[in-house]
């Protein structure tokens, strides 16, 4: 069987059918006209991530939808399915397409990690949580660099009588006064910026006809910043020195960290639900980081930064906004 790249959304998948096409031709899966590759270069590969999963009458999942929700392998599920389907044909693997299946035990083992201290710190301990247990997921926490000079954003509501907020009134309270939030524990204050200035509406949680005090902040010093919207390879890590499975389960933990610091609290929760990703942000800063980044669960496209320094950002302007249209949906 030929393979196109245009069959793959993986780019490194992409770059290695580009590496390995011998000819031009018609994509047997694609149908599209270009360079093309055997099926054969992508056997090995394709085989062990099959066996990243085990049959699982209670799942609702099967290895295409997995793959399709997990890791963007395939620009077709078609495609996925007829290159899927041979692989297992020249393989012999005992495994059907639409066999329900899930991640195989070891996976899901790991990958409780966060949910067990999440239960731990609510629960058990408050301040002898064992961090150590997340050293072996080091590379989780690889980090980017968030470069001098950067332009982030913070809102703020202006308060009644006022036209609109100075920019020494745009920053964190002063230690001892902060209140507990999704990153930093009660009396420490960090930063909360945006990306953009519309993110920043949303996060604010403004209403119709509030007006807002808008700052632009100008970063003073690059910054060493644990990005929880890291990518994941599957591929990548098949060629590296990574298991397959060790790649998943630091993307499983990764996401289930970053959904728990998007997440919004709700009027009924508590401040408990901080403590968890209070505590890992600890983490972070004691490996060094300077804050930390993820997307933003009330505005689509939205990326929020915490700093744990808030001199590591100076509020060079303010412009005053007013909410004039709010949309609901359900």
């Amino acid at each position: 069987m030929w393979v196109c790249k245009d069959c793959f959304a993986d780019e490194e998948i992409c770059k290695e059918v580009e590496n390995n096409s011998t000819d031009e031709g018609v994509c047997d899966v694609c149908g599209k006209i270009g360079k093309r590759c055997d099926i054969s270069v992508f056997t090995d590969f394709f085989v062990s991530v099959i066996h990243l999963f085990k049959s699982d009458i209670n799942s609702q999942d099967t290895v295409i939808s997995i793959l399709e929700q997990d890791w963007h392998i395939f620009t077709d599920v078609q495609y996925a399915r007829t290159i899927l389907a041979e692989v297992i044909r020249v393989s012999g693997l005992d495994i059907k397409l639409d066999d329900k299946v899930s991640y195989i035990d070891d996976i899901a083992a790991r990958a409780s990690v966060w949910e067990q201290l999440k239960t731990d710190v609510k629960e058990n301990y408050r301040f002898f949580v064992d961090h150590d247990k997340f050293d072996e997921y080091a590379e989780l926490f690889s980090s980017s660099t968030l470069k001098e000079n950067t332009l982030l954003f913070r809102a703020r509501i202006t308060p009644e009588g006022q036209k609109v907020l100075t920019a020494k009134n745009m920053g964190c309270p002063e230690k001892g006064k902060a209140t507990a939030g999704r990153a930093n524990p009660l009396g420490i204050p960090y930063l909360y910026l945006c990306k953009d200035e519309e993110t920043t509406f949303y996060e604010v949680r403004s209403v119709y006809l509030d007006r807002l005090s808008i700052g632009k902040f100008r970063i003073q010093r690059d910054l060493k910043i644990v990005d929880f919207n890291s990518k994941f390879s599957l591929f990548v890590s098949y060629d590296g020195t990574n298991s397959l499975s060790d790649t998943v389960v630091k993307k499983k933990i990764l996401e289930a960290i970053r959904h728990d610091l998007s997440k919004p609290l709700r009027r009924y929760d508590t401040e408990l639900e901080y403590i968890p990703t209070q505590l890992i942000c600890e983490y972070c800063k004691r490996n060094t980081a300077d804050g930390i980044c993820f997307n933003s669960s009330l505005h689509s496209g939205g990326v929020n930064y915490v700093l744990f320094n808030p001199d590591d950002a100076k509020c060079i302007s303010v412009v005053s906004r007013e909410i004039k249209l709010i949309q609901i949906t359900v």
